[in-house]
């Protein structure tokens, strides 16, 4: 029987790698949506507010990136005047994207620091497969760690002071590359192609992402510059490789597809932070379904 481990965000403090701490991407994020709100407006029409950011700044620092996400695009997408497009849903997933992946990777002097505490990564060598749904894994030298939501290979990456991502699909829209004409006076600008990671804003399926379900053909898309087809993905097939599962620094408020992927495993141990005190593991316990057990972190070794 395979046994495969599925880790999350969790497993950077576990290792110690601060600049991935859930309380200094959320810092970074409300700073990044300021130097991105040209883009924004030059899309959208919809100019954020002193309000909004003071709003966000105002926010418990533990909020997730893809909660902070998700308030940013409501806004967006409630603020803006003119009816909402396909072209528009899309151009958005695309810029909170960017906004995403630059907030988790970048700090204001370049590429986040890599150094971790060896001693804590769990025993990997016991899993046969081993699953991960961040963009990076400083410790994957081996090369042996599947990426749910894609990856980032920050070796390829510029280490750059005060880098903007932006996306090499979007150039082609005449409002976009003006935007980031200004946004280049202050900032270095460095192009990815954001559809190669999947990355949703709270309260969007990452199934409806246009990078996993392609684009279709619908009375509210129009031809644009920046209009290109996608193939669809299956999200976490992967998964199916594996009987036993175990699981770790994953919240259980993630979509309910890979909730359901975990629960068609054999067998299930879920791995929460402060497991007695946590409110996570109740929330565990209430979408678990399948034969399972639920550890404190501490365990994991």
């Amino acid at each position: 029987m395979a046994k495969g481990l599925l880790i999350g965000n969790g497993i950077n403090a576990r290792l110690g790698i601060k600049d991935l701490y859930v309380k200094c991407i959320y810092q970074r994020f409300i700073e990044n949506v300021s130097v991105y709100s040209i883009i924004i407006q030059k899309l959208f029409g919809v100019k954020i507010k002193e309000d909004f950011i003071k709003n966000l700044q105002e926010q418990s620092n533990g909020l997730g990136i893809e909660t902070l996400a998700g308030i940013l695009y409501r806004y967006i997408k409630s603020s803006k005047q003119q009816s909402w497009t396909e072209n528009d849903e899309y151009r958005l997933q695309d810029v909170i994207a960017c906004i995403g992946i630059t907030s988790i990777f970048y700090t204001k002097e370049g590429k986040i620091g890599s150094d971790y505490d060896k001693d804590m990564l769990p025993a990997i060598g016991q899993y046969d497969y081993i699953f991960t749904l961040n963009y990076a894994e400083f410790w994957d030298l081996d090369h042996k760690c599947i990426y749910l939501h894609g990856k980032i290979d920050l070796s390829r990456m510029p280490n750059k002071r005060s880098a903007i991502l932006v996306s090499t699909d979007r150039m082609n829209y005449e409002g976009y590359a003006e935007a980031i004409g200004y946004i280049e006076k202050t900032n270095n600008v460095v192009e990815i192609k954001p559809n190669d990671i999947i990355f949703s804003p709270e309260g969007v399926n990452k199934n409806k992402l246009i990078c996993v379900a392609g684009v279709f053909s619908s009375n509210n898309l129009y031809p644009a510059n920046d209009l290109f087809l996608y193939r669809s993905k299956e999200l976490y097939a992967e998964l199916g490789q594996v009987d036993e599962l175990d699981v770790f620094g994953m919240s259980p408020y993630g979509d309910a597809d890979i909730i359901d992927k975990i629960n068609s495993r054999n067998k299930v141990r879920i791995f929460v932070y402060k497991k007695n005190e946590n409110i996570e593991t109740k929330i565990w316990e209430s979408k678990l379904t399948c034969n399972h057990e639920i550890f404190d972190s501490s365990d994991m070794c």
